[in-house]
């Protein structure tokens, strides 16, 4: 069985983040939002509370706010699974260690979980940019103290392209610690910001300005996919990923993911695999299994799916 590093381990939807979840998809204040990712990415959520949207929507209609969250309670409490279940689970994938966070967020559960099993799983980071140099000491205090290994920056939940001024500290500040930035780059579905905060062009401008930064240009870029590999083609310090898109969608036509079929043989140094199993509501073993199937060599495979990975994060 080979060996796999995931750059986006999803962790399993425990109790409280199906709960939140529901609340997400289903409230009113954040129903605006949360549209677009309700119907495309959802993480199968109906299928783990139990319930379906229509019987959520006609819950909170009829019996009120009060009554939703106590049964999405009860349902999700009755089929959370844990972390351990899911560490034996990677175990029998082969997956030898991962990027994560706790699903909301939060930097202490985050490092919580990574202390469990802290050969396993590295954590990311995740602060808002606007907080100034609260946001900054908080990156500090994220690797000296929780020992989290990497910043995300997330457009579509900061509202800012990666290129606006107020990431800048952030960047200047992993170069100071050493450690990786994963910078969301692709359309987003949120009717809250613009669609094209992500562009990969805001990358590009990052790139050139901190040399020194090891940036992973995350979620495939897609729609611009051309413009997201020209990224890797322009800057020996950025690396991509697929994380939120299926890899069998590079043998799709006219899904505009075919430029990966002939660009990835020529950047197989800088492309590595991240699942996000959970958001996309498939299992880690399909992901990493279509993965497989891919038409690359052996060699470029082992890359993608392991050694490009265990250099960058120097994982033995």
């Amino acid at each position: 069985m080979r060996k796999v590093i995931d750059l986006c381990l999803d962790m399993p939807d425990f109790a409280e983040d199906l709960v939140r979840t529901a609340c997400h998809f289903c409230l009113p204040e954040h129903k605006t939002a949360w549209a677009g990712y309700r119907q495309s990415f959802n993480g199968g959520i109906e299928k783990k509370l139990g319930m379906t949207f229509a019987e959520l929507d006609a819950l909170l209609e009829n019996e009120g706010r009060e009554a939703f969250i106590e049964k999405v309670t009860a349902a999700a409490n009755a089929n959370a699974p844990t972390l351990d279940d899911f560490v034996k689970e990677m175990d029998a994938l082969g997956v030898r260690w991962g990027m994560t966070c706790h699903n909301s967020h939060d930097n202490d559960k985050t490092a919580e979980i990574v202390r469990k099993y802290p050969d396993r799983l590295g954590g990311f980071i995740f602060v808002d940019p606007m907080d100034g140099m609260k946001a900054v000491r908080e990156v500090e205090r994220g690797v000296k103290e929780l020992g989290l290994t990497a910043l995300y920056i997330t457009a579509f939940r900061t509202h800012l392209p990666a290129n606006d001024k107020h990431n800048y500290p952030l960047y200047a500040k992993r170069c100071e610690l050493g450690i990786p930035v994963f910078i969301y780059s692709s359309m987003n579905l949120s009717r809250a910001v613009p669609m094209d905060v992500g562009h990969p062009k805001y990358i590009d401008e990052v790139a050139r300005d901190f040399p020194e930064l090891q940036i992973i240009a995350s979620v495939s870029g897609w729609p611009w996919v051309n413009e997201f590999i020209g990224l890797a083609l322009r800057h020996k310090n950025v690396i991509l990923n697929m994380e939120t898109h299926q890899p069998k969608y590079m043998m799709d036509d006219g899904r505009g993911y075919e430029p990966y079929r002939y660009w990835i043989p020529r950047i197989q140094d800088r492309f590595v695999f991240s699942s996000d199993w959970n958001s996309q509501g498939l299992t880690l073993k399909n992901l990493i299994n279509q993965m497989e199937e891919l038409p690359f060599s052996d060699d470029i495979k082992e890359k993608i799916l392991y050694s490009n990975a265990a250099k960058l994060f120097n994982i033995k």
